[in-house]
């Protein structure tokens, strides 16, 4: 793990503690001094989804109600017995992070976020694996379309489940190829952390196809703004404003510009 990567995942973690998801304990099991350097202050919380699939919610609880040394020995074991449970991975990673096994903890979110595919869990490990980004999930897709597919694909989204959602609009891209909400929303449901280009490369060629679309400009400028480019953001955001500034997104593009012109990327967070 690079230097650089080591001080953004520190970031991205104690963003997250002083938000109160997640908080530390010193993870005190390894047997050669010295001992990493503690990155946190409260006790852990357990970060509990409700609804993912799991046996160990109350295990958790158990192991982080007790004393610090305590609650990351149970947790260790825990998820060397359960390598594909998302509360589990992502709760380890917490408390090594916290300890200062920042290298481990890597690596735990990692698991996290495959075992959580489609729900929080991925989302949320990617966000803090990826502190450079904004820490609020994915971007969302916006629209007021009534269309069935996009308006299902919404609802999964704001669940958590960003694969159902990508594969619902995917059908409505496929069944509605004219129509630039459809295209856009395909586009959006392929954001990676990991892999911007899956959603640029859909969503960059749509502003040649659909010229005029308000939906295609805001969400390229939401997608820039999400992964810190600002300045193209500002761009797209002023687009999609002129292109109806009484519209919801239209609002919604001004809105970001006022936070993107005035504080910076960062400033737009919500």
């Amino acid at each position: 793990m690079s230097p650089a990567n080591r001080v953004r995942l520190i970031v991205g973690v104690l963003a997250l503690v002083a938000a109160g998801t997640v908080a530390g304990v010193v993870y005190a099991t390894r047997q050669s001094p010295p001992q990493p350097e503690a990155q946190c202050k409260q006790r852990p919380t357990p970060f509990i989804v409700p609804g993912t699939p799991t046996a160990n919610v109350a295990a958790v609880r158990a192991a982080l109600a007790q004393k610090p040394v305590d609650a990351a020995r149970q947790l260790e074991q825990l998820a060397f017995n359960a390598p594909k449970d998302p509360v589990v991975q992502f709760n380890y990673g917490t408390t090594l992070f916290c300890a200062g096994y920042v290298g481990e903890a890597e690596q735990a979110f990692r698991a996290a976020k495959l075992a959580g595919r489609d729900t929080f869990y991925e989302i949320q490990a990617d966000a803090i694996l990826h502190p450079q980004y904004f820490s609020k999930g994915y971007p969302p897709f916006q629209s007021a379309s009534r269309d069935p597919l996009l308006v299902q694909g919404a609802i999964l989204q704001r669940a958590g489940h960003e694969h159902s959602a990508e594969r619902v609009w995917a059908k409505a891209a496929r069944l509605h190829p004219e129509s630039d909400e459809a295209q856009v929303a395909a586009a959006v449901g392929l954001f990676d952390m990991d892999n911007l280009s899956r959603s640029f490369s859909k969503l960059g060629p749509l502003v040649r196809r659909f010229p005029k679309s308000q939906s295609v400009r805001y969400h390229l400028g939401l997608l820039l703004a999400w992964t810190g480019q600002r300045d193209q953001a500002v761009t797209e955001f002023r687009l999609a404003r002129s292109l109806g500034p009484q519209t919801a997104l239209g609002r919604e593009a001004n809105s970001f510009l006022g936070g993107l012109v005035t504080g910076g990327t960062k400033s737009t967070q919500r």
